[in-house]
């Protein structure tokens, strides 16, 4: 048997935070393929019991139909997943398999293993652009199997008493002893807590302009004294610092916890100092080296792997997801044998949207009045009055729709399309250019009162709907409605690497629980990748402005990127823009047009960039033509009919998407702490700035959900701290939500995880 490759795997492990001393026993869940719509049944699966002290697995719990407790009095079970390393092996008949790597392959070939680690938590970076304020982390040639403190180190933190300067720690790395039993290679990633971390006081307004939020202002939140560590006189982070550049912005306001007007404000005319608050989440890359006996690499790997919030309605899946946006990338936007496409792949992504919309209350996000009174609620048709001036109106007729009757919809929806008759279907969906039309019609497309990564309305993936399309054509009637087999996991089998999960790690640690396309995203700001897509420029997350430039492409830092040339199967060259311009109805009601954005410009709309590139990939290594504009751009106003002579054209050469021949995302395009660096400081901001429409079947909106006697449907917001029965619209100055300081503080008790719909009573016992 010969060795020729070793792979890491999952190459993408998504841990999840939590105090609790015990980590979340495996779990799956599973759909009843006689009711496909019921909530799934989540039941545990084969779990791994590891002796930290040890470092060996000393017990396996077997499966069970009942559900893991996914908290422990009080305190939340992290999810610590497991990094397996398998082997490319030859065989004596030539045949070439992949094989779990163990200690006997390691010591027939006389080699030793070696492991690299590197984390970061670059959230204060992002916006400061600061090098001292990047958090980062790294464990270097571990070979042992104790465990080993990630402590995310920063030039911006002050010194303890003993002279040695302070640390968040972003969890724990432990190679795991292989034993006779268990004699495999892997490494366990176990993340941090979810505290909150703070920096010195320094001097602050005080008074009636203080952000309050609904409670005591910012300055009144009880840091510990130990997790007080950023050096305000140093640094920028606490008050000092204002966000001036709303292009580096991934989401207009709340990313950080900012210290502003009370309850609400103009976050590009106002912009707010942050209030100096850091946290433990991270992400970062794991290198398995194999050494032969003078001490040289003879085989490398990596993985990814980030630290993230917990899933709060577990037996629930999100539309789409960062395996979505990932298959696009390996497999392309178009499925390849159209008559070959399952229904049960367009029932899947139906399914999905049913189990998003179910946690949503859907009239309030819709903009219905409550209880005869205007909607405060941050919905879609807010931001479309407040972004895009358009004329305020619900998306449907008002008081026409009810969380019940749209999951009744999908119901129907997905028992017709059980039955074949899939080609309508495709019609309701919106397609990625369209999420800037806020026409009626645009906006009643599917999926409907979402937000996307563009903040406009929500387009699945090109491949998405390429398969809703075919779905079932190549023989749909004998097609049965189950999930395929899985892909088998050979060398050449990307697909399969992609999809494994893992050995003991739970379905929510894999990017197929991961939130995909939303803004920014809850597990991953998954845009950061898309930045360096070409070599010699790196644009903006969300925007199509060239933030650095190098070598011969340098002069082109500060302009916009308008389009790509890209030939299509023929040769002949297809133009893809960038940007497009908002449509809607004028104020008078009486034409629909280009719509004017608040300061009275034409509101230009950045296309996503997941979809956008999508046919980028397969010329890895070769160049294209990419249109910019002539002048350096600040702002994408007036991008939507400038001149050809005003722009220039610059042949810009690929990336590979893909570290060689694998899944793991290149690092040339994200380094460790960039795929979560937009995400909000600290995390649970995002949980308390965005409502439903972002990630429901994550971060829930509407639970509890009963019939009513009008025949519409009553239940609690997930936010609220006592539950009534009756939904609380979210409101930051209303006490009956839990408020920024209460979710900085006591997330672990006050919210609560979802089974079935419902509230899921706190474990007594535990920690």
């Amino acid at each position: 048997m010969k060795l020729v490759d070793i792979r890491l795997l999952p190459s993408m492990a998504i841990a999840r935070l939590g105090s609790a001393s015990e980590p979340l026993d495996n779990y799956q869940i599973e759909t009843d393929p006689k009711a496909p719509l019921d909530f799934r049944r989540i039941t545990r699966a084969e779990t791994f019991i590891v002796d930290t002290e040890s470092g060996e697995i000393t017990d396996v719990l077997p499966p069970s139909d009942q559900p893991p407790a996914f908290k422990s009095g009080n305190r939340i079970r992290p999810v610590a997943p497991f990094i397996e390393a398998f082997a490319s092996v030859v065989d004596d008949s030539g045949e070439e398999r992949l094989v779990p790597l163990d200690i006997h392959l390691i010591e027939q070939m006389g080699l030793s293993v070696r492991w690299q680690i590197e984390a970061g938590n670059l959230k204060v970076y992002r916006r400061t652009r600061k090098e001292k304020d990047k958090v980062l982390a790294r464990l270097k040639n571990i070979d042992d199997h104790q465990l080993h403190p990630l402590k995310g180190e920063c030039r911006h933190f002050i010194k303890d008493e003993t002279g040695k300067r302070k640390h968040i720690p972003l969890g724990r790395i432990q190679f795991i002893k292989p034993t006779p039993a268990h004699p495999e290679i892997r490494l366990r990633f176990t993340p941090g807590t979810g505290d909150v971390y703070g920096s010195t006081p320094i001097d602050r307004p005080d008074g009636p302009d203080a952000q309050t939020m609904g409670g005591p202002t910012y300055s009144d939140i009880d840091i510990p004294p130990e997790r007080i560590l950023y050096d305000s006189e140093r640094g920028t982070w606490n008050g000092k610092y204002r966000d001036d550049n709303p292009t580096l912005n991934t989401l207009s306001q709340g990313l950080y916890a900012a210290y502003g007007k009370a309850p609400y404000f103009n976050y590009y005319d106002d912009p707010q100092p942050a209030r100096g608050y850091l946290d433990d989440a991270c992400d970062g890359i794991v290198t398995l080296e194999l050494l032969d006996s003078k001490g040289r690499i003879v085989f490398s790997s990596k993985a990814r792997f980030c630290a993230a919030p917990p899933i709060f309605a577990p037996d629930s899946e999100f539309v789409r997801t960062v395996q979505d946006d990932v298959l696009q990338v390996l497999l392309g936007p178009s499925v390849d044998n159209p008559d070959g496409v399952p229904i049960e792949a367009s029932l899947d992504i139906v399914r999905r949207a049913y189990e998003t919309v179910r946690f949503m209350n859907v009239a309030v996000l819709n903009g219905d009045t409550v209880k005869g009174r205007p909607n405060h609620a941050d919905t879609m048709p807010a931001d479309d009055s407040s972004d895009f001036n358009r004329p305020y109106a619900p998306v449907m007729a008002p008081h026409s729709i009810d969380t019940l009757s749209i999951t009744a919809l999908h119901q129907q929806l997905y028992t017709t399309l059980s039955s074949g008759a899939a080609p309508w279907f495709y019609d309701l969906m919106r397609k990625p250019t369209e999420t800037a039309d806020l026409t009626d019609k645009g906006r009643r497309k599917m999926p409907a009162l979402m937000s996307g990564a563009d903040t406009c309305y929500l387009a699945l993936t090109y491949r998405q709907l390429d398969t809703i399309k075919h779905a079932g054509q190549g023989g749909m009637f004998d097609q049965p409605a189950e999930p395929p087999a899985a892909p088998a996991l050979t060398p050449r089998n990307l697909t399969a690497q992609l999809m494994y999960r893992g050995r003991g790690n739970p379905v929510n640690a894999h990017i197929a629980s991961s939130v995909g396309n939303c803004c920014p995203g809850l597990e991953l700001d998954f845009r950061s990748v898309w930045k360096r897509a070409f070599e010699g420029i790196t644009l903006v997350e969300h925007d199509n402005f060239v933030l650095e430039a190098e070598g011969e492409h340098a002069d082109l830092k500060g302009h916009r990127l308008l389009s790509i040339e890209i030939p299509d199967e023929q040769g002949r060259i297809q133009v893809w823009p960038v940007v497009v311009q908002a449509t809607g109805p004028a104020a008078d009601g009486d034409s629909v047009g280009p719509l004017p954005s608040a300061d009275s410009n034409d509101s230009i709309v950045n296309l996503e960039w997941s979809n956008t590139l999508s046919h980028i990939w397969k010329f890895k290594g070769q160049y294209l033509s990419c249109r910019f504009t002539r002048e350096k751009m600040p702002d994408r106003q007036v991008l939507a009919d400038i001149p050809k002579k005003q722009t220039i054209k610059r042949k810009l050469k690929v990336r590979d998407f893909f570290e060689e021949d694998s899944t793991v995302i290149n690092e040339a395009l994200a380094s460790p702490g960039e795929l979560t660096q937009g995400l909000c400081s600290p995390w649970q901001n995002d949980f308390r700035e965005c409502v439903c429409y972002y990630w429901a079947s994550s971060r829930p909106d509407y639970v509890n959900v009963e019939p009513s006697a009008d025949g519409a449907s009553h239940g609690d917001n997930w936010m609220q701290k006592k539950r009534t029965g009756q939904y609380v619209v979210d409101d930051y100055r209303d006490n009956r939500m839990i408020n920024y300081q209460e979710l900085f503080t006591q997330w672990e008790t006050l919210l609560k995880f979802q089974i079935g719909g419902r509230d899921v009573a706190d474990d007594p016992s535990g920690d």
